[in-house]
């Protein structure tokens, strides 16, 4: 398995133990993958940590973060901001810097408040090979009802974040989503202006409305009409453990069957026959 061109990129802001947790199954799903792998020793593993906003509270909790990740992943690169700048600048800046400045070629993303099969990093890998070299996005489990990836961890390579970069820059400008201008900015985003500017753009591509004002839908918007390949895995390797943050909420888990996910724990090679099928029909 060809391993020397990927890294891992973990997302995280303000929540420790969520993160301690979701380190827990990273570590894992590594040992897993370098048994299998033992080249994949060497991929790198950069912590890409949102700064506090002015609260002291916040400030304490970001800093206990950073201290989280560096014990837990003691040889990972941590890029930590001065202040909350968000999300999708956060993504933006991380992934620019990754693509242009090293030989990866391919970024599996993982947030801060999931947890991973112990497979699931082979797998994202095995099914990136079998994609190719052209632009692809593959989500750590299936594809969701609507089409979408799942964004809390996936892999995508160098030319989907090439096609998706600038269209995710011109949003953020476009309507003031960097907290480093404005506290808070993505969180009190305009939904309506947002809504009304995609779904113009995407029904000028003859495709459907993005369904969501966030970096998610926004980057997949980009996909889309770049026609880059989305695609999940077979199979759920990753199972998201918030139910409290900027999209989520009790009532939101229920509804979208986040409480009932279930990791697929099955040895390797089962696995790895099942996603040789489904990416090679």
């Amino acid at each position: 398995m060809r391993t020397q061109d990927v890294a891992i990129v973990l997302f995280a802001y303000n929540r420790p133990e969520k993160l301690r947790q979701t380190l827990s199954s990273l570590r894992v799903a590594i040992g897993k993958l370098i048994s299998i792998s033992p080249s994949a020793a060497d991929i790198p593993v950069i912590v890409a940590l949102d700064g506090p906003r002015s609260r002291e509270a916040d400030r304490r909790a970001v800093h206990e973060v950073e201290l989280v990740a560096r014990a837990n992943l003691p040889n990972a690169e941590i890029h930590r901001e001065s202040v909350n700048r968000g999300l999708p600048s956060l993504l933006l800046k991380t992934l620019d810097s990754l693509f242009e400045s090293r030989s990866i070629r391919r970024a599996i993303c993982i947030e801060d408040d999931v947890q991973l099969s112990q497979t699931a990093l082979l797998a994202l890998l095995h099914a990136s090979e079998l994609a190719g070299e052209e632009g692809h996005v593959i989500g750590a489990a299936p594809l969701h009802a609507d089409g979408s990836v799942e964004h809390q961890a996936l892999l995508l390579n160098a030319a989907a974040h090439s096609a998706c970069s600038s269209f995710l820059a011109g949003y953020i400008e476009r309507f003031s989503l960097d907290g480093a201008q404005r506290e808070g900015a993505y969180g009190a985003r305009d939904h309506a202006a947002i809504s009304a500017w995609s779904e113009q753009i995407a029904r000028q591509a003859g495709l459907p409305a993005p369904g969501g004002t966030s970096q998610d839908r926004m980057r997949e918007l980009a996909w889309k009409i770049a026609k880059v390949r989305l695609d999940g895995l077979p199979m759920r390797g990753v199972r998201h453990r918030g139910l409290w943050g900027q999209h989520n909420t009790p009532w939101y888990a229920l509804r979208t069957g986040q409480l009932w996910q279930r990791l697929d724990q099955r040895p390797w090679p089962e696995i790895e026959r099942e996603v040789r099928a489904a990416f090679t029909r």
